[in-house]
């Protein structure tokens, strides 16, 4: 499905297409993951971003989804315990994006996606996907 679709399909909306990165609502936070930087194997499922640099070597450190992630990532951690809603982005950073699919629990073995670590500094963190209480 479309980007915008996907977030709305888990009751979220996103004012900023091509800048949003990630979207909030009264009852949750929702980011995406580009499926080509999650690590599938051992299950389950994580992405570290401090795997994949540092701080100061990211071209998108200043950009305003990385601004707005961030907050809303605070707000998961604050509010939710760490939870968040995940939709996954088929393409590579850099090069745009084809389909995004919202996460569905229901259908992942009942896995949901948690913050694992979170630096509000610098917008870093990591999150895995784990089993729904």
């Amino acid at each position: 499905m479309q980007y915008v679709e996907a977030f709305n399909s888990l009751g979220y909306e996103v004012p900023n297409p091509r800048q949003d990165w990630s979207a909030e609502k009264d009852d949750g936070v929702c980011i995406t993951l580009w499926k080509s930087e999650v690590q599938w194997t051992p299950v389950p499922p994580r992405l570290d971003l401090w795997t994949r640099g540092t701080p100061s070597s990211t071209d998108w450190g200043n950009l305003p989804g990385h601004k707005k992630r961030t907050n809303h990532l605070d707000r998961a951690v604050s509010e939710f315990d760490g939870w968040v809603d995940v939709i996954v982005v088929n393409g590579f950073p850099g090069q745009g994006y084809g389909a995004a699919d919202p996460w569905l629990p229901a259908q992942r073995a009942n896995h949901g996606w948690r913050v694992q670590e979170f630096d509000k500094a610098t917008g870093f963190f990591s999150v895995a996907a784990e089993k729904l209480k």
